[in-house]
């Protein structure tokens, strides 16, 4: 016994200390990794992943999902695996360490480490890699094997520090050669035996003429600098690559490109070059499958937000192009292009009719066709005030008046105000015809398209006039409405509910869970009757674990049956099958097993 005693305590000694927890400290937690962006291919046959530190550099996993196979590319994000799953483009971050030292260095923009583009050819198990890259796209739904990237301006900041240092040593020297000769001069002035009294006299008649001369020099100088704040922000080249033929097409001074979804066309934005008067602004459609270039818009200051259609056969745009550089004031107009033509026409500027008084085509509404094409989604905003430009700011008093029935205290409008100067109301055109309708205002300012666009109406939502109480019940009461695509008509759904409301795929009914009410409501859109379409199911459909001082979140929301048939909706555990019209009981469809065994389905 005596001797099985030193055993004993030894095996509980290191029982115990295997049993001890590592204190967790900043070592421990910085070393920990996550997640990030992730990709799974159409066939399901492989997945792309980042694993990302709390600091330092990531790293991208491409894994073949039946061998197992991993393959990892140092510091890639941003991982796009293509529609016939050959490819995985991807981007590669610069060395963190890089970087970091770049911003301790206080570099700028244009000299910080760049991006570079990575290709993984899943056939061949091998990386493409293509250094500084500023952006990459591909379809959305095409096969052709078509990418385009954006290629960063070279670095040429040894060049222009050489080339400042260079021009101001002439300059120098220019100037010391003047003042040699401007002395000269006056010494020859007065030649022979001087008294102390001219040769001042002399150098300060010297010395004027030096200043002089040198002002010359800084006047030309100042203006140079003039010239280069205006010089034109040039575009890159734009490389076109197919990886099924391995050919490249190049395009210069290029600052936006788009594919359409299908892949059979490029649109290509190009900027002025800035050291050629003569050089234009253009906006070029490229046809992919024919190999043709046409020219759809010449001469213009700005064109943004461009957008085609499903099929690629219309393209929508804003550009602004008739006002000075420096206006105060600038109007932005609508264009359109069908495939029959190669020339952008005029749907839509500030004069037209269904335009209202006082507004004109927004810049920062997102353009959007319907998914048959028939509709074409843009934004309208009031035209504001030129700013007054003979004002000097620091000259003017300011003066802060908030009313207590103002939406939002006045910290909170100082916070939104560049947000609200950018606000855009939705409204839609028929191409066409050209018939403008005007669906979002100052009281319907969030608008959902219903059905890719399809519907005859939209899915409006405000809390106008509710939002006061956020700021202390966390949330504000919404009122829905459906608007009219044809007329503009609106009608009430609901007004004033703890809901965000949504519409079902097809479009036949508006959807919402109501916080207070702790239940799922629908509205008929073809019988305008609103039914609780939850009140039989007997367990929560809410966290049950909510511990805050507000309403419980909805467990969750698992999707629609083909059709709109039934409505997949979800509590804790289960997913229940739920008539929308509120006729059928409601049927889990996991038959309970998920609350049974703690599942969450």
């Amino acid at each position: 016994m005596q001797k099985l005693l030193p055993i004993l305590f030894l095996c509980i000694s290191q029982v115990l200390v295997g049993q001890t927890k590592k204190p967790l400290t900043h070592a421990v937690y910085d070393g920990w990794k996550a997640i990030g962006e992730r990709a799974i291919s159409n066939n399901g046959k492989f997945v792309a992943y980042t694993i990302v530190p709390q600091e330092g550099d990531a790293i991208l996993v491409i894994q073949n999902l039946q061998t197992k196979k991993k393959t990892e590319i140092d510091r890639g994000f941003a991982p796009i695996i293509s529609q016939d799953n050959e490819l995985v483009i991807f981007k590669i971050k610069p060395k963190f360490k890089d970087t970091r030292e770049a911003k301790i260095k206080k570099k700028k923009a244009d000299e910080m480490p760049k991006d570079s583009l990575g290709i993984y050819f899943v056939e061949k198990d091998s990386v493409a890699k293509i250094a500084l890259v500023k952006s990459f796209k591909v379809p959305e739904k095409g096969n052709g094997g078509w990418l385009a990237y954006l290629a960063e301006k070279p670095n040429t900041n040894t060049d222009k520090k050489k080339s400042g240092t260079d021009s101001l040593k002439i300059k120098i020297d220019g100037l010391v050669k003047i003042s040699d000769s401007i002395i000269r001069k006056s010494l020859d002035s007065v030649k022979g035996k001087i008294e102390k009294e001219d040769l001042v006299k002399a150098t300060l008649k010297a010395v004027n003429e030096i200043y002089k001369k040198a002002n010359d020099f800084i006047l030309e100088d100042a203006e140079g600098d003039d010239k280069a704040e205006s010089k034109v922000q040039e575009g890159t080249e734009l490389i076109v690559k197919n990886t099924k033929t391995n050919t490249d097409k190049t395009f210069k001074l290029v600052s936006d490109y788009l594919f359409d979804k299908k892949g059979t066309k490029l649109l290509i934005k190009t900027t002025k070059n800035a050291k050629d008067s003569n050089s234009i602004a253009c906006v070029i459609l490229y046809d992919l499958d024919n190999n043709a270039i046409d020219t759809v818009m010449r001469k213009f200051n700005d064109a943004k937000n461009f957008v085609f259609d499903e099929e690629g056969n219309q393209l929508s745009f804003v550009a602004e192009r008739d006002s000075a550089t420096k206006a105060l004031l600038k109007f932005y107009k609508l264009w359109y292009v069908k495939n029959t033509k190669d020339t952008a026409v005029l749907l839509a500027q500030k004069n037209s009719e269904g335009i209202g008084n006082g507004f004109t085509i927004s810049e920062n509404a997102n353009l959007k066709f319907s998914k048959d094409g028939s509709k074409l989604f843009f934004g309208t905003a009031n035209i504001l005030p030129a700013k007054d430009t003979n004002l000097v700011d620091f000259e003017l008093a300011r003066l802060d008046v908030w009313h207590y029935k103002d939406d939002y205290l006045q910290p909170q409008q100082l916070k939104q105000l560049q947000q609200e100067l950018k606000r855009s109301y939705t409204a839609l055109i028929y191409p066409n015809s050209k018939k403008i309708v005007q669906l979002g205002s100052i009281d319907a300012e969030n608008i959902t398209e219903v059905n890719e666009g399809n519907a005859n109406f939209v899915l409006a939502q405000t809390d106008k006039g509710n939002r006061v109480a956020a700021q202390w019940e966390g949330r504000s009461l919404v009122s829905a409405y459906t608007i009219n695509t044809e007329d503009g008509t609106k009608k009430l759904i609901t007004k004033n509910n703890y809901a965000r409301y949504a519409a079902s795929p097809n479009g036949k009914y508006i959807y919402w869970y109501d916080a207070a009410k702790k239940n799922y409501f629908t509205y008929n859109i073809a019988t305008s009757t609103i039914k609780n379409v939850t009140e039989k199911i007997n367990v929560p459909l809410y966290d049950t674990e909510n511990d805050v001082p507000d309403f419980a979140s909805p467990a969750g929301f698992t999707g629609w049956i083909a059709e709109d048939k039934y409505i997949l909706i979800n509590d804790e555990f289960d997913i229940w099958k739920v008539d929308p019209d509120a006729i059928q009981l409601p049927i889990n469809i996991t038959n309970t097993f998920g609350r049974k065994n703690k599942i969450t389905f």
